[in-house]
């Protein structure tokens, strides 16, 4: 057995190296030659990289196109604007000028007083004696009063209620039965208990007297002089 081992050994491996001698011709092909594997040139490729810029550049305006007329729609449907405020040389803008707000009407048988906003139409209490209560709303000019001096009287809760803020200097007007407004400027203001009169009494010009009621229980008054002007 080992001699036939050793008889057979160089023939084995002379035949194993003519076979790895002969692979490269068993593997070719005579059809490869024929058909050789194609490569594109660079200018193919450079041309079809300046396709798909191009492609891009076109979209690229698309979208542009599109938002500029989102824009202008947009632009067209919104609302006016506001006036555009003056500009003074300087570039800063003018603060806008307001109109002031019109006069409160004063007709007759009114009183006036605009910095409170008050509006009210003033009846008669003719009850010289004072025996008769004031009607619970409304203001009424006692008919009775001094020479000189127009009296008017309301409740507070009520509607002289607001006379409770006026001050020195505030403008109140009066319509009287005539029509004709009388401005006066309000010169003081006091409380003093209901049994006091001399409010009631003449003055020596022509003056506006406010009463409202100071306390719950009507004991004190709140007076308001005014002279006019």
């Amino acid at each position: 057995m080992a001699d036939g081992l050793l008889r057979w050994r160089r023939p084995l491996l002379i035949g194993v190296g003519i076979w790895l001698l002969s692979f490269p011709l068993l593997t070719w092909h005579p059809a490869a030659a024929s058909h050789p594997v194609h490569v594109a040139p660079m200018a193919a490729w450079d041309a079809e990289a300046d396709d798909h810029r191009l492609v891009r550049e076109l979209a690229l305006e698309a979208r542009t196109a599109l938002e500029a007329a989102r824009v202008l729609a947009a632009a067209t449907t919104a609302a006016p604007p506001a006036a555009a405020a003056a500009v003074n040389p300087a570039g800063q803008a003018a603060p806008a000028i307001k109109a002031p707000p019109a006069p409160l009407a004063v007709r007759a048988n009114s009183i006036v007083i605009p910095r409170l906003g008050l509006v009210q139409p003033v009846g008669w209490y003719r009850d010289c004696m004072g025996r008769a209560a004031v009607p619970r709303w409304g203001a009424w000019r006692w008919s009775c009063a001094g020479a000189n001096n127009t009296y008017i009287m309301a409740h507070n809760p009520g509607t002289f209620t607001p006379i409770l803020s006026l001050r020195v200097g505030d403008i109140v007007r009066y319509g009287d039965p005539s029509g004709r407004v009388h401005t006066y400027r309000v010169s003081s203001t006091t409380i003093v208990s209901n049994t006091q009169l001399w409010p009631l009494g003449a003055t020596a010009v022509s003056t506006l007297t406010l009463q409202t009621c100071w306390t719950w229980d009507g004991s004190r008054d709140f007076i308001v002089r005014a002279i006019e002007i």
